[in-house]
């Protein structure tokens, strides 16, 4: 019995750690794209820039990328951490016929703020005599923490003052987690970001947070290509 638990324990201490939320991106340094494949895995069918893996396990992970470059198609394998609690951000870098990988940067994910619901009061049946308090509606459209135009700025003039496009993407990301925007305002925020790609990644991390569901459309012209529009109303047809 007593052998049972040493391991038992072990792994009830381990159990936060995997809990704990692990973000990994890698990006070319000069635009290049890549295939991906993680611990045997491909992850990108079709060739980009930039990849973005969330929910990944913390530790190491061996990571094989395959890079078209101007002597034809290089391939490289290499060992990658991913940190508990972390989004690390990886530059790739091609020099000649070598891949190489850093970290360009590692940021600290916030979990999400814990939401206590009060209990419902139960309804109070006046006395015929007594006249029934007025009511007052909670309003539609319920904008809680909204990034004024100071706020859209500021955040505007940070990600143009970074050089890649997965640290943009980040501050991006920080800076809806927990507020709302304006659609006006999204599509500025989406402008700062130079792929597609990007582009249609955050405008569905944004939807929940837009204030103004109803100019959501708003953004649609930040898109050159119509499958990435039509991917975009679909996943916000299922979100409604």
């Amino acid at each position: 019995m007593k052998k049972l638990l040493l391991p038992l324990l072990f792994v009830l201490l381990a159990l936060p750690v995997f809990a704990q939320p692990t973000v990994v991106t890698f990006t070319t340094h000069r635009g290049e794209p890549f295939q991906m494949a993680l611990d045997g895995r491909l992850i990108n069918r079709t060739a980009s820039n930039f990849v973005r893996m969330t929910h990944l396990r913390p530790g190491s992970h061996y990571a094989e990328f395959r890079i078209r470059g101007r002597h034809g198609v290089y391939r490289t394998g290499v060992n990658v951490l991913a940190r508990a609690g972390f989004e690390t951000n990886y530059a790739v870098r091609v020099s000649g016929r070598k891949v190489s990988l850093r970290v360009i940067s590692e940021i600290p994910l916030v979990p999400p703020p814990v939401v206590v619901v009060p209990a419902p009061v139960p309804p109070r049946y006046p006395d015929r005599y007594e006249p029934a308090p007025p009511r007052y509606e909670e309003p539609a459209n319920n904008c809680r923490n909204l990034l004024d135009r100071y706020d859209v700025d500021r955040l505007a003039e940070t990600m143009k003052g970074r050089d890649f496009e997965s640290t943009r993407l980040t501050i991006a990301r920080e800076a809806v987690r927990n507020s709302s925007i304006l659609s006006e305002d999204l599509r500025r925020v989406l402008l700062q970001l130079e792929y597609e790609s990007s582009r249609l990644e955050f405008a569905k991390f944004a939807y929940d947070n837009v204030c103004d569901k109803e100019r959501f459309y708003y953004i649609y012209d930040v898109f050159q290509f119509d499958n990435n529009v039509r991917e975009l109303e679909e996943y916000t047809s299922r979100r409604r």
